[in-house]
C-alpha cells in the first residue's frame, strides 16, 4: 500500500511539472513575446521587429510582392549593460576570415541586399539607400515604409554587430516573399 502511495505522489508531481512548463511555455509565446502577424491600416501592413538579445521578434514573416509595408524596428535589450543590434535583410552570406590561421569565417552580412534598389520612406525623405539596414542602440526605434519589390524567394533578416557574434548566436530571422495576391 505504501508503495501505492508513493507512486500517486510521484505521478501527480510530474503532471504537476508538465503543467507548470507548458503554461510558462505557452504563457512566453502568447503573453510575453509581441504579436508577430503585424496589422492592415488603410492598406498598409504595419510590422513591429522588437530586437531581444540574440533574437528577434517575430522571427519569420511573409510578404506578398506589391504590398505596402510600415516597419518599425525596435531595440529591447535585455542585458544589463543592454547591447545595440542591427536589422538586415538579404541573401548569401558574406564572409571573412579574423587572419588567424585556421581560424573561422566571421559573418559581416550579405552579399544581396534585399532593399537594392527599393525605394524607402523615412522621415519624409524618400530614395533608394544601397545596402541599407538599420542599427540601433538600446531603447530606440527605427520606423520606415515601403512596397514588397518583385524579389520572391527566401530572405533573411540578422544582426552582424560584433564581427557577426550576434548572427553566431542565433540573432537571425526569415521573410517568405510569395506573389502579389490574386496573381
Amino acid at each position: 500500500m505504501a508503495a501505492g502511495k508513493g507512486t500517486g505522489v510521484v505521478l501527480a508531481s510530474g503532471v504537476l511539472c508538465a503543467a507548470v512548463i507548458f503554461g510558462a511555455l505557452h504563457w512566453e509565446h502568447t503573453v510575453a513575446l509581441p504579436v508577430s502577424a503585424g496589422k492592415v491600416v488603410n492598406g498598409v501592413h504595419e510590422y513591429t521587429i522588437h530586437e531581444f538579445n540574440y533574437y528577434y521578434a517575430p522571427s519569420h514573416m511573409t510578404w506578398h510582392v506589391g504590398e505596402k509595408v510600415q516597419m518599425t524596428i525596435k531595440d529591447d535589450s535585455q542585458s544589463a549593460p543592454p547591447l545595440p543590434h542591427q536589422f538586415a535583410i538579404g541573401k548569401h552570406l558574406a564572409t571573412r576570415t579574423n587572419g588567424f590561421p585556421k581560424s573561422q569565417s566571421l559573418a559581416v552580412g550579405w552579399k544581396t541586399n534585399f532593399f537594392d534598389g527599393v525605394p524607402i520612406t523615412s522621415g519624409g525623405s524618400t530614395g533608394p539607400i544601397p545596402a541599407f539596414s538599420v542599427s540601433l542602440n538600446p531603447g530606440q526605434s527605427f520606423t520606415f515604409d515601403f512596397t514588397v519589390p518583385n524579389k520572391p524567394g527566401f530572405w533573411h533578416y540578422a544582426c552582424f554587430l560584433q564581427t557577426g557574434q550576434h548572427y553566431m548566436n542565433g540573432m537571425l530571422g526569415r521573410i517568405h516573399v510569395v506573389p502579389a495576391q490574386g496573381a
